[in-house]
């Protein structure tokens, strides 16, 4: 799942900036002529944050762990000026995941509150508006994810959309007008039978494509599934194993859109087109962190993904939209269906032998013992016709 305290940030100039709140400080880092981020601290005090982009200013939403709720903004990630949306002294702010989408004249926002009493989350809607709060609005109960407790995308300027979890198993959407403020219906989008440990969507066009790990007692699978429209295709299973799979995410390269995810630690991806022809699976041959997590990614004005994984050993340095991803090419997208075996079919065959090797095993073990049961039984059977026999030469003699 997302990690709430990492974002990455597209600039006008084609460079990525990181956010990272690290020990109550909001850091910014941006990457420099000579590739290396250079860290600046924008806030101390800070319990959590949100990030977007409106027309030329970078907006950073933060409440401090004193309770109040500040709006800061800036036009070149240096100088930022802050202005305070709330006064210290209300706890309800302090450690609150927020969506935030501003316009001209408003500033939309959308917050989960925690109800101590019922144990209940709910997601509100407040706006700020003529210098002061308008009173806050439900849209409706949900459970927190791992991570960031729902997600929110921002597709138009009076559009946005949130995913949250509707269910103990169902990540659901609902479609929101900002003004006037008018809520869609809610839209199940992942349905499983065991646990959606991750999942990743990105809004391409007409066209919703949708990634996610779902794990039960056994197997971990890695799902895809298209939505256009109203409609939303059938499952796809991608891969599945008995390893744990993580960090999935969906991205748009080269028109293409790539399926990655890791399994047992492996960088592994498929190549989709039009939501419909998916290609092979293959392992990624480009440096990957060995620590690795995913944050949200904002700001490209033509998006080709809603999240980043970045290295936690490098100051959260983005892992795949960098220099070191290579381009997609026609022998690397279909070298897995060449006659030449790849790793990962080698990989299954090796577990298809040892499987075998294991059941030949378990099969000897269970006749050997199913003999020496049946042997035992044998001699109890024959003493106790012996026995009966004698019991009854007894009970004759006169």
């Amino acid at each position: 799942m997302q990690n709430p305290n990492v974002k990455y940030l597209k600039t006008p100039q084609g460079d990525i900036a990181v956010f990272s709140l690290e020990h109550n400080r909001l850091w910014c880092r941006r990457q420099t002529s000579d590739g290396r981020y250079t860290p600046f601290c924008i806030a101390e005090g800070v319990s959590a944050f949100s990030l977007c982009q409106y027309e030329s200013y970078t907006y950073l939403l933060y409440p401090t762990t004193d309770g109040r709720l500040i709006l800061s903004a800036s036009s070149d990630l240096m100088q930022w000026e802050q202005r305070p949306l709330w006064q210290a002294g209300d706890k309800r702010w302090q450690n609150t995941y927020c969506f935030m989408a501003p316009q001209k004249d408003a500033f939309h926002l959308f917050y989960g509150v925690s109800q101590p009493q019922s144990g209940n989350h709910v997601l509100e809607y407040a706006l700020f508006q003529k210098g002061q709060w308008q009173p806050p609005y439900q849209i409706d109960h949900f459970l927190p994810l791992p991570g960031a407790p729902f997600l929110g995308r921002r597709l138009g300027e009076n559009h946005v959309i949130l995913y949250y979890r509707s269910h103990h198993s169902t990540i659901s959407a609902r479609e929101i007008l900002l003004s006037p403020f008018t809520m869609g219906s809610l839209s199940p989008l992942i349905q499983t039978g065991g646990t959606c440990t991750d999942f990743s969507i990105l809004e391409d066009n007409q066209q919703m494509h949708i990634l996610y790990l779902s794990r039960n007692l056994f197997r971990n699978q890695v799902v895809y599934r298209c939505k256009q429209g109203s409609a939303v295709g059938r499952p796809f299973v991608l891969w599945e194993s008995g390893s744990a799979c993580d960090h999935c995410l969906v991205y748009r390269q080269q028109d293409k859109i790539v399926l990655f995810w890791c399994a047992n630690g492996l960088p592994m991806r498929c190549i989709c087109e039009n939501g419909t022809s998916i290609g092979p699976v293959e392992r990624c041959t480009f440096p990957f962190p060995l620590q690795s997590l995913k944050g949200e990614f904002i700001g490209a004005s033509d998006p080709f993904a809603a999240e980043a994984i970045g290295d936690r050993q490098n100051n959260f340095h983005p892992a795949i939209f960098s220099e070191n991803t290579p381009s997609l090419s026609q022998p690397q997208l279909y070298a897995a269906s060449t006659p030449a075996p790849s790793p990962v079919r080698e990989e299954e065959n090796n577990e298809l032998e040892e499987l075998r090797a294991l059941l030949s095993q378990r099969s000897e073990e269970i006749s050997a013992v199913n003999a020496k049961w049946k042997a035992q039984v044998d001699a109890l059977q024959e003493k106790l016709a012996a026995y009966e026999n004698a019991e009854s030469t007894e009970n004759n003699t006169p």
